[in-house]
């Protein structure tokens, strides 16, 4: 996966987005920077869809076989704000493979993916409260390689590989519906739009406060994810979906 300026240069807007906040917030006693770090677990059912021209070919992969075959996978979110304003960076890489096997033909799969959001959220009741809007970057990278042999003599047809990085638009919000003193559910829908042909993520979690000042959460949910890209003439659509599980350090 190629990480290459524009990469680096979204990790630098995301820095210069605190460094905004730091100096633009309001310097009254007691509004100081507040910081959410979350590491989180995503059990997706993945769904790959390659089309070349009117064919169409793909599979499933669902979770126990990505564990099988995992080679590395990292997801967390970090945000920091005060007053009216955050920014935050998710990240979500994922690796996994499958094989299909049809009537005559074995197709064996491989997808990579690199999902990188970077966002200023605006919280018009301040930024413990309900809800907010956001808007930023989205990053995706994605690397599909598909390998067909023909069956039951195992001779190789060929492949196709679609290999690309994306930058899109983002555009989202989100809303936390408090439940009781310990208890609430936090939701966030978006879409982003520009080099790929459109993305759409929904996340609805429920959170648990623990700890001496409440402040930390525990947090599961359910997640769903599709992107839609095209290169050198195949369209890939991908669409992942399952659970999710963190934990919310606050401070």
């Amino acid at each position: 996966m190629r990480m290459n300026r524009w990469t680096l240069a979204a990790t630098a807007a995301f820095l210069g987005l605190f460094s905004t906040l730091s100096a633009t917030a309001d310097d009254h006693a007691g509004n100081s920077l507040s910081w959410a770090v979350t590491p989180y677990l995503w059990a997706p059912n993945t769904t790959i869809d390659l089309t070349l021209g009117d064919n169409n070919i793909g599979g499933e992969v669902s979770f126990s076989d990505i564990l099988d075959t995992i080679d590395a996978g990292f997801m967390g979110h970090l945000e920091g704000g005060k007053g009216n304003w955050s920014a935050f960076a998710d990240l979500t890489y994922v690796d996994a493979s499958d094989t299909t096997e049809r009537t005559l033909i074995r197709i064996a799969s491989k997808n990579t993916q690199t999902f990188l959001d970077v966002a200023l959220a605006w919280h018009p009741g301040g930024i413990h409260e309900s809800f907010s809007v956001f808007g930023g970057l989205r990053y995706t990278g994605a690397e599909t390689r598909f390998d067909f042999v023909s069956v039951p003599n195992d001779t190789p047809l060929g492949s196709e590989r679609s290999d690309s990085d994306f930058y899109d638009a983002l555009l989202g919000l989100r809303y936390r519906f408090d439940l009781s003193e310990r208890w609430s559910l936090q939701t966030r829908g978006d879409v982003s739009f520009g080099d790929t042909e459109g993305t759409l993520l929904a996340r609805a979690s429920f959170a648990y406060t623990v700890g001496e000042r409440r402040e930390n959460r525990i947090l599961f949910g359910y997640q769903y994810k599709q992107l839609e890209f095209r290169d050198s003439g195949v369209t890939t659509k991908i669409r992942l979906a399952g659970p999710t599980a963190g934990f919310s350090f606050r401070f």
